[in-house]
């Protein structure tokens, strides 16, 4: 089975920069109720997706109090625990991260490293990828940033 997610958040002067659990250096930062990691909670609604086990805001919804400023590793740790309960086994998670800046080449492996730990996957059963939008939309203006997720999982 075959799950699809997808995140995005505003991004602001003073705020941190968080992708695949990873603070990344930036000037600009994500806008959000938890730490506002796109890449964690696309991952989160792939896996939910993959397994109709419904959707990160169902889990995790921005109006309770307790995951404000919440690290997001959190969601994807009871995401995977989820799986497990109901007999789920993931192969591998593909990320494709869009941004205008900062370049993310020298923070890729780090992310993917993290996000394989997480996931309890081998490094080379994750992918994270990142590109811009060329300038257009609310990403091209330096104004977001978003997150696409892909992952499939079997059923035990």
């Amino acid at each position: 089975m075959v799950g699809f997610g997808y995140d995005c958040h505003k991004l602001a002067l003073g705020e941190k920069l968080f992708l695949g659990g990873i603070e990344i250096p930036s000037e600009l930062g994500t806008v959000a109720h938890s730490d506002g990691d796109v890449v964690l909670h696309s991952i989160c609604d792939a896996l939910l997706g993959a397994t109709g086990l419904g959707d990160i805001g169902e889990h995790f919804p921005d109006t309770d109090k307790k995951y404000r400023n919440a690290q997001s590793k959190y969601f994807v740790l009871d995401v995977m625990e989820l799986l497990l309960q109901n007999g789920y086994h993931l192969l591998n998670i593909d990320v494709t991260i869009i941004l205008e800046k900062p370049k993310l080449t020298d923070f890729k492996q780090k992310i993917r490293e993290n996000v394989a730990n997480l996931c309890s996957l081998p490094p080379e059963r994750v992918s994270i990828k990142a590109k811009t939008s060329e300038k257009m939309g609310f990403v091209g203006r330096g104004e977001g940033i978003e997150a696409l997720s892909i992952c499939e999982v079997i059923k035990n």
